[in-house]
């Protein structure tokens, strides 16, 4: 049984194929040992076009937890967390700040 799961919003599935045709999707999140992980997955072509556009603007393209896959689909992004989780290599992801009792974030 895996220690974490890969969370995506509810009625995704409705709408996946608009997330697959954009190449970029910001809203699943990882749970893992009482932490959450907003993880931005981006596929290979959508990803070029943001830091072109980026550059083109004089700025630095940044994201942080990024995660690139050949498509943006729900398969895809289960399988990359699974070799990020299972490889270790999701160590390097940066939690959300969580609020404590009666405080904001």
């Amino acid at each position: 049984m895996p220690k974490y799961s890969l969370v995506f919003p509810e009625g995704f599935d409705d709408y996946a194929w608009e997330v697959q045709a954009k190449g970029w999707f910001a809203d699943a999140m990882l749970l893992s040992l009482g932490r959450q992980y907003r993880i931005n997955f981006y596929d290979p072509v959508r990803l070029g076009q943001e830091i072109e556009s980026e550059h083109k603007r004089g700025g630095v393209f940044f994201e942080q937890n990024l995660v690139v896959v050949q498509s943006v689909t729900r398969p895809n992004m289960e399988k990359a967390m699974n070799f990020l989780m299972e490889s270790g290599q999701a160590s390097s992801l940066i939690a959300e700040q969580m609020p404590q009792d009666g405080q904001e974030v």
